[in-house]
């Protein structure tokens, strides 16, 4: 079985179903909203294959992304070099780096905040307070957990010309005091005939609502701004309606 992130154009197939113009509209959105510093450069945040940057750079922004996986990162550093514009693609811990230039505003897409205990969690957002400007925003999508059950299970497929992926993601404990969780993505393709599968595994500290804020309150560098449900900036998370791919914004104070 091979490694997912090792191969970038099927894991990029199996989340091929998110409207990548209509996310970035969102976040300029809230960037016309709730920044309090004009914006001329972003960051992604565990980036991936970077799917958001050609849209970026067609509007005229700088795009600068950080990933740990060697094999994601030269992906989406040719994704750059196709695309053109002023983009950079950085290899690079998400709790321990540092950026050449600082950024107007940040964001953190697909549940990818993965720290594994609250030391982590601290390393993180004091990199991201060295990151960005103050008055800057970061969006975090679904890296709040307003569901505490862990046992997740989530199927879907995806089809695209001669590629049929069948997908799964599920969630289990690893350490309950820590709120660490395993997640793992598998897919099993079919593409021209072959028939293979890719997985791969990742740990991440569960965050909870009230937690965050406490959190955000003692941290200084940054004030909350608000969460909104399923990318809808008129549907703030509130009351008992179930959380779907709920984005949190935080400010740069």
């Amino acid at each position: 079985m091979g490694a997912l992130y090792d191969t970038p154009v099927y894991y990029e197939l199996a989340f091929s179903y998110r409207d990548i113009e209509e996310e970035v509209d969102v976040m300029e959105e809230v960037i016309r909203r709730h920044s309090r510093r004009p914006v001329g450069r972003v960051l992604e945040v565990c980036c991936g294959h970077a799917p958001h940057m050609p849209a970026w750079l067609r509007r005229g922004y700088e795009y600068a992304g950080i990933d740990l996986s060697p094999s994601m990162v030269a992906y989406a550093e040719s994704r750059a070099g196709q695309t053109g514009g002023k983009a950079e693609v950085l290899r690079a811990d998400m709790t321990s780096f540092s950026l050449p230039r600082a950024v107007d505003f940040a964001y953190l897409p697909l549940s990818s905040l993965y720290v594994k205990n609250s030391d982590e969690m601290d390393s993180h957002f004091n990199a991201m307070a060295e990151a960005l400007r103050p008055g800057g925003v970061y969006l975090l999508e679904w890296c709040v957990n307003f569901d505490p059950f862990v046992d997740i299970v989530d199927t879907w497929e995806i089809d695209r010309e001669s590629v049929h992926i069948d997908a799964s993601y599920y969630m289990r404990w690893v350490d309950r005091v820590e709120q660490c969780v395993e997640e793992t993505i598998h897919l099993c393709v079919a593409h021209d005939g072959k028939e293979f599968e890719l997985e791969q595994k990742a740990q991440r500290r569960l965050v909870f609502p009230q937690e965050f804020l406490a959190f955000i309150r003692a941290h200084h560098a940054f004030e909350f701004v608000g969460w909104w449900n399923d990318w809808n900036l008129n549907l703030p998370v509130e009351g008992s309606e179930p959380a779907h791919r709920p984005i949190t914004v935080i400010r740069r104070v």
